[in-house]
């Protein structure tokens, strides 16, 4: 089990530059802030927008992790976009965590790759080296099929005999075109591969795609999946995987996780 609140400010964000005028602006940023707090829940866990014209143009883009329910989406933007409120008027920034990323920009970045991302183990213990050979492959291919689903997210699970199960989670900004998606998560894995080596669970997040790699069957049950029907347990032998790929609301169920990150890598 990994980390549930920890959100990077990206150093773009020009801290130093506020203002306390009122400016048109700022006004636009709340706006902004607004419809992506109240959109995103409502198109399955993605949103993109802007508000304003010329210099006054401020664009956003919110996504929250596809497993987990409204309420709990609306709850992460709000924190996440509350970071911004010492500075309304910055150009742009980003939030990275577990349930949900946002991008705030004067360029329009829907449909471009950011590169921006973190990776983190929190305090997940080593893993036998076969079994989570057994699991990246399992993500790998997950970077592969993500692209081609309705919503651009899938989850996975393998059986690996006397260890129990692992379970993944990939997804992509449905802004992006397949290829560049899978682009992003076969990139996200490459670079953080030899960060996460071994562990039972790990996360790699980012503004256009993230993935989620634990061990709890409770993370990933066939409620919180909203992608239906889950394998039953001894459906498939040891060492295969499964797949469930989301179609639908992203509201139908919710979990807590609590977590300390002892671990955590960045790029930009």
């Amino acid at each position: 089990m990994l980390l549930s609140l920890l959100f990077m400010i990206m150093p773009g964000l020009g801290h130093g530059k506020c203002s306390s005028i009122n400016t048109t602006f700022q006004q636009n940023h709340i706006i902004l802030f607004n419809l992506l707090i109240k959109n995103t829940p409502l198109h399955d866990g993605f949103y993109t927008s802007s508000v304003g014209n010329d210099s006054n143009q401020v664009f956003g883009v919110a996504q929250c992790k596809a497993n987990i329910s409204s309420k709990a989406c609306t709850d992460c933007l709000k924190f996440a976009i509350g970071s911004y409120d010492g500075c309304p008027d910055s150009r742009e920034g980003e939030t990275m965590s577990t349930d949900c990323t946002t991008e705030i920009s004067k360029e329009n970045v829907t449909g471009i790759w950011t590169n921006s991302s973190m990776a983190t183990f929190g305090a997940n213990d080593l893993d036998d080296a076969l079994v989570f050979s057994k699991g990246f492959s399992m993500m790998q291919e997950l970077a592969t099929t993500v692209p081609y689903q309705p919503l651009m997210y899938q989850a996975a699970e393998i059986d690996v005999g006397a260890y129990g199960k692992r379970y993944g989670l990939g997804q992509c900004g449905r802004d992006l075109s397949k290829l560049v998606c899978q682009n992003c998560l076969q990139d996200r894995l490459k670079t953080y591969r030899s960060y996460v080596e071994n562990r039972t669970g790990w996360e790699i997040v980012g503004p256009s795609c993230s993935m989620w790699y634990v061990n709890a069957s409770d993370a990933y049950n066939k409620d919180v999946n909203a992608a239906g029907p889950t394998p039953l347990d001894n459906q498939f032998p040891p060492g295969t995987a499964s797949v469930a790929s989301g179609v639908g609301s992203m509201g139908i169920a919710t979990f807590v996780m609590l977590f300390v990150a002892t671990h955590v890598l960045h790029l930009s």
